[in-house]
């Protein structure tokens, strides 16, 4: 069976199978230091929200791995009132009886079991991302290879630029290096506002601001001296918008899926802004297609159709400067997805990251429930995408990760959230504002 991160659709059918990868791809999950290790367990936790989404996203002749932590009562009751949910909004959902369960520590070592039982399940094994962890899958060390190399962060900004790409200025070094004069000097060049990246894991935890060397050094201080450190100008926000985009990279064509701002709430990535408010010229749609171009030279490319995502800022000057490259589903697409399924009425769509108190979870679910997209006629709708299966303590309670999507009035949400819910229930959602 062939494995990859192909962009969904009907003219294939799929086994999904996702769950956290990002580490992988650049480390030896046996030689992780300590926080290595507790991110990437979060980040598989995470994934267990992507899981769900997927039944959304998939059709009758696709099938749906998660994790068997699903299977308790609370958790598999939650999980099919989603599959009614979805059901209600969309003509075709991955049935419910297509849906298998595997350990969260030998995720993909079952999955590959269920594979090798059942080789004419489907057409294809459909990736997050390849990497090491799925290797048992996707079998391919040339694939792998191709993917360290698209995903990398030092690759993109080296050679980019040949591709009539811009990116922000960079410098590539080690962190037994931060002390060369390069690296002194450009702080100064950039004022010391830079952002330091890494490699390997996913969202905030291998990106953030620095404005010192000292602070660049406590930020990697757990890793050897050979650990590469890229550092990039810091754009402005003021006079750049930060965007994403999904492209389908296919052997006779690359096109632009979706389009979306991303939203930040407390310095922290917690969803996007998707509508008809987001726009691109032709002008910058052409250089997005050049970065396919890119990954696609670079071995990236399949006839379903690979996924990539970009992430990019657009000047107030119409310029556009292309700050990373993803070549796997990004969390955007799965929204975004969600989106091209159903009647959104010319209304904008704020999906976004958030997190409920377990003991309030029928209540979240009621409320997502009466305000229902396709149902509800109120100021605003919500559409549920997925919802984590694993605790998160917090100040003594427990909490699970949501992930939902208001359509409409993004305020009159809030305030109706505020009236009709306990606390504890999306208590990120108020410091959100997505026009800002």
């Amino acid at each position: 069976m062939q494995a990859g991160s192909f962009f969904p659709g009907s003219h294939y059918s799929s086994i999904y199978a996702m769950a956290g990868d990002d580490c992988s791809l650049f480390f030896d999950l046996d030689d992780l230091t300590e926080k290595q290790q507790a991110d990437h367990l979060s980040n598989i936790e995470l994934t267990a929200m992507l899981q769900v989404a997927l039944a959304c996203i998939g059709h009758g002749k696709d099938h749906l791995a998660l994790y068997e932590e699903f299977l308790e009562p609370g958790w598999q009751e939650t999980l099919q009132r989603y599959h009614g949910l979805f059901s209600r909004m969309t003509k075709e959902v991955v049935p419910f009886e297509h849906f298998s369960y595997h350990p969260k520590t030998t995720f993909y070592q079952s999955v590959a079991n269920l594979i090798k039982d059942k080789p004419a399940l489907t057409d294809v094994a459909n990736l997050y991302m390849s990497s090491g962890s799925n290797e048992i899958i996707h079998q391919n060390s040339q694939l792998l290879e191709i993917n360290r190399n698209v995903n990398s962060k030092k690759h993109f900004a080296e050679n980019a630029p040949a591709y009539g790409i811009r990116v922000p200025d960079t410098i590539v070094t080690t962190k037994g290096a931060l002390r060369d004069t390069a690296v002194t000097a450009f702080f100064e060049k950039h004022q010391y506002k830079v952002m330091l990246k890494l490699l390997g894991l996913a969202g905030a935890r291998n990106v953030t601001a620095v404005e010192s060397i000292e602070a660049t050094e406590d930020y990697v201080a757990e890793y050897d001296s050979e650990m590469v450190v890229l550092l990039q100008e810091r754009l402005d926000l003021e006079n750049y918008t930060e965007m994403t985009v999904d492209l389908v990279v296919s052997t006779n064509d690359i096109k632009i899926a979706n389009l979306r701002k991303i939203l930040f709430a407390d310095g922290l990535w917690v969803g996007n802004l998707i509508g008809d408010s987001v726009s691109i010229t032709d002008e910058q749609s052409r250089t997005l297609i050049k970065v396919g171009e890119y990954a696609r030279h670079h071995g990236y490319v399949s006839k379903e159709g690979s996924n990539c995502g970009i992430d990019f800022f657009i000047g107030q000057d119409g310029s556009l400067v292309v700050t990373e490259i993803n070549a796997r589903w990004t969390g955007g697409l799965f929204p975004a997805q969600i989106l091209s399924q159903i009647d959104v009425n010319g209304r904008d769509a704020v999906p976004f990251f958030d997190m409920v108190l377990i003991k309030e979870r029928e209540a979240y679910v009621d409320f997502i429930e009466r305000h229902l997209t396709g149902e509800s006629e109120g100021e605003f709708t919500m559409v549920p995408i997925g919802f984590g299966c694993f605790p998160v303590p917090i100040d003594g309670q427990d909490y699970f990760y949501s992930w939902q999507m208001v359509m409409g009035d993004f305020d009159a949400f809030k305030r109706t959230k505020n009236q009709e819910l306990p606390a504890g229930v999306m208590i990120t959602a108020d410091i959100i504002n997505p026009y800002q």
